[in-house]
């Protein structure tokens, strides 16, 4: 995926090179033919290294005494995390759309996230302003990206913060606006914040965003985010009322 950036400078190359596009679009399919190749080897490989280590503790019990064995069951989950964002990376564009309520997807996406909550004082909210019409779109794709950025906003407030997600329309368009109270972004990382591997968490993949951006764009929407250091976040979704482009 291209830098913002990036795309700038490649519109101003298309005029200069007509075939540029069509190059660029070559090279994006190879990178993920390579990636969704990689992936799957590294899947099979960590499968039998997960079944492995099971067996192992299952046989040996006394093995989870060793002070390394946490971190390397731990090592391999995270392998495993990252292997799987790999591949929704790659299978971002691969839509299989129907016409959903996306109003009853929103709310999903709250109960799925509302667990979170539990045993501290965070609030999580949903409202819709007004009736949205019926959409043609991938329902297993649109609830990952919700899901995904309550998840993030959750993470990013203190107990006694509050997340909201708000649905609404004009005649062209649905925004599905994720807002928290959280600790914010700086400035210098929220350009960066939707290209791969790009991660300030400590756990993180550096995948979750990008594969958001994508699946968004492949329904022919867009994402975008205003955030500042101590005053929250808002990450608001676009999509056409017309449905998909592309599937």
């Amino acid at each position: 995926m291209l830098s913002d950036e990036l795309l700038l400078k490649v519109s101003e190359l298309k005029s200069v090179y007509p075939d540029l596009e069509e190059l660029l679009n070559r090279v994006e399919q190879e990178q993920n033919l390579f990636l969704s190749n990689i992936s799957h080897e590294l899947r099979n490989a960590l499968t039998l290294m997960s079944s492995s280590l099971q067996y192992i503790e299952a046989s040996h019990p006394e093995i989870q005494d060793y002070k390394y064995w946490k971190e390397t069951k731990h090592d391999c989950r995270y392998m495993q995390s990252l292997v799987h964002n790999m591949s929704d990376f790659t299978n971002g564009t691969q839509l299989n759309c129907r016409r959903i309520d996306l109003n009853r997807l929103l709310r999903e996406a709250y109960l799925a996230c509302l667990p979170l909550t539990e045993h501290t004082e965070k609030s999580l909210t949903f409202t819709s302003s007004t009736p949205v019409p019926p959409l043609m779109a991938d329902p297993t794709k649109l609830l990952e990206v919700f899901v995904n950025l309550i998840k993030n906003a959750l993470e990013s407030v203190q107990d006694d913060g509050f997340v909201r997600i708000l649905c609404e329309t004009d005649p062209r368009t649905v925004k599905i606006h994720i807002e928290d109270n959280g600790c914010g972004i700086e400035a210098d990382k929220l350009v960066t914040i939707f290209q791969p591997f790009v991660t300030s968490k400590q756990e993180g993949t550096g995948l979750g965003l990008p594969v958001v951006k994508r699946i968004v764009e492949a329904h022919g929407g867009h994402i975008t985010v205003c955030s500042a250091p101590g005053q929250g976040s808002v990450f608001t979704v676009s999509l056409p009322r017309d449905g998909a482009r592309r599937s």
